[in-house]
C-alpha cells in the first residue's frame, strides 16, 4: 500500500510489502515536485511488486547479481569460450565497483569505469567487456530490478591502437611469393595447413577440426571446429553460417592426397586431417605461425603474418577478382553479409573508386 505525503516542497512516496521471504519492508523515495509525479513512481513500485519481484535484490552488490544470474541464466549455454568472456566481465565487476549496488550502479560511474579500462586496453577488448555487463543489466532492467539501464548509450573506445584491417591483409603478389615457397619446401603439416589456408580461407580451429570423411573430390565440408583453448576437442562451428561446404580445385584436392602419404601407419582415433603424431591432437596454431612468419622473412615480407591474415587475403583476393560479395561471405562463414562488408570496407571503397572511374568513361564518351 503506497501513501504520498508531502516534505519541505517536494513530495515524498512510501509503500509497504513483504519480500520473498514474508518480512514487511518499506520502500521510499522523495524529490518529487508535483504529488502526481509521486503518485505515478509509487504506482511503478507497485506494479514490479505485484509482478513478484522482490525490490531488495537491487540492494545486492552489482558484481554478485552478476554473477548469480550469468550462472541460473548463461553458465553452459553457449559453451566454454562465451563462459570465459562473462567471467572476465565479472571479475570487470568486482575490480570497478567493488562496493556498488546493483540499484547504486548509474552511469556516468559505468562510463568512467569503461574509460579506466580503455587506457590499457584495444577498443574490441573493452567492447567485449561492455557486451557482456550490459546483457545482465538489460535482463535487470527486463525484470524490473532498476529503472535505468546505465550501460545504454556507453561511448567504447579504446587507448591501445588495433590493427587496421588493411595491415591484416598482405597484396596479391606476397600471396604468390609466399605459396611458391612453401610449395617447394613442403615438408610438415603446417605447410600444407597454410597451403590449405591460402586455397580455402577457412578458420585456423576449422581446418583442424577437419576429418577425412569430410574431405570431398571437390569440396570439404566444414561442421566442427577444434577448440584448443578449453576443450582440447572437438566444438562447434563459430556460428549456424560457419557450417558450410568449401568448394576446392584439383591442386588443392591433390595436396590433401599428399597429406594423407605423410602418415600412412599413424593411429588416429579421431580421423584428423592435421594431426600431431605424438599427442594425437591437430597441429597447433604457434606451430604453423612459426613456419608462415619464417617463410614471410624468406620472401622479403617484413612484417610477418599470423595465418588468420591468409583467411582475410584470400576474401580480398577474390573481391579484387571481381567474385559476387554475398558468395565470399558465404564461402568464409560469416554470420551474416554485413560482417564481410565490414571487414572488407577498404577493399570495397577501393573499388568503388575505381568503378567510378569507369563510369565516368562511359558518361564522358555518350556526352562527346
Amino acid at each position: 500500500m503506497a501513501s504520498v505525503v508531502k516534505r519541505g516542497n517536494t513530495w515524498q512516496y512510501r509503500v509497504s510489502y513483504k519480500d520473498s521471504e514474508g518480512n514487511y519492508r518499506t520502500k521510499s523515495k522523495g524529490g518529487f515536485l508535483k504529488k502526481k509525479e509521486a503518485i505515478l513512481a509509487a504506482s511503478e513500485i507497485e506494479k514490479i511488486i505485484n509482478f513478484g519481484q522482490d525490490l531488495s535484490i537491487g540492494d545486492m552488490l552489482f558484481a554478485t547479481y552478476f554473477q548469480q544470474w550469468f550462472e541460473v541464466y548463461k553458465q553452459g549455454k553457449k559453451g566454454l569460450a562465451n563462459d570465459y568472456h562473462y567471467k572476465l566481465a565479472i571479475k570487470f565487476a568486482e575490480k570497478y565497483f567493488p562496493a556498488t549496488t546493483l540499484k547504486n550502479l548509474n552511469k556516468a560511474a559505468y562510463q568512467s569505469a569503461i574509460n579506466k579500462f580503455a587506457e590499457n586496453h584495444t577498443k574490441a577488448t573493452v567492447q567485449k567487456r561492455h557486451t557482456y555487463m550490459k546483457a545482465c543489466l538489460t535482463a535487470a532492467q527486463q525484470e524490473g530490478i532498476i529503472q535505468k539501464n546505465p550501460a545504454w548509450g556507453i561511448q567504447v573506445f579504446g587507448k591501445v591502437e588495433t590493427k587496421k584491417e588493411e595491415e591484416k591483409f598482405i597484396s596479391e603478389e606476397e600471396l604468390k611469393e609466399i605459396t611458391s615457397y612453401i610449395s617447394d619446401r613442403k615438408r610438415s603439416l603446417s605447410h600444407y595447413l597454410i597451403l590449405i589456408g591460402i586455397a580455402t580461407g577457412a578458420r585456423f580451429s576449422e581446418l583442424t577440426g577437419l576429418t577425412w570423411d569430410c574431405v570431398k573430390e571437390e569440396s570439404i565440408i566444414i561442421n566442427k571446429s577444434w577448440d584448443n583453448t578449453f576443450k582440447k576437442d572437438f566444438s562447434d562451428t563459430k556460428n549456424k553460417s560457419s557450417n558450410r561446404i568449401i568448394t576446392i580445385d584439383k591442386e588443392t584436392n591433390r595436396l590433401f592426397k599428399e597429406i594423407k602419404l605423410l602418415l600412412p601407419n599413424v593411429p588416429n582415433e579421431k580421423n584428423l586431417v592435421f594431426l600431431n603424431p605424438k599427442k594425437g591432437t591437430p597441429i597447433s596454431n604457434n606451430a604453423v605461425n612459426k613456419v608462415l612468419k619464417h617463410a614471410c622473412l624468406q620472401v622479403g615480407i617484413d612484417a610477418p603474418i599470423t595465418f588468420h591474415a591468409l583467411r582475410h587475403t584470400h576474401g580480398s583476393l577474390l573481391l579484387y577478382k571481381g567474385v559476387n560479395i554475398k558468395y565470399i561471405s558465404k564461402r568464409l562463414g560469416h554470420s551474416d553479409i554485413s560482417t564481410t562488408l565490414q571487414i572488407y570496407s577498404h577493399v570495397l571503397n577501393e573499388l568503388e573508386q575505381k568503378e567510378s572511374s569507369v563510369v565516368d568513361e562511359v558518361i564522358s564518351s555518350l556526352l562527346s
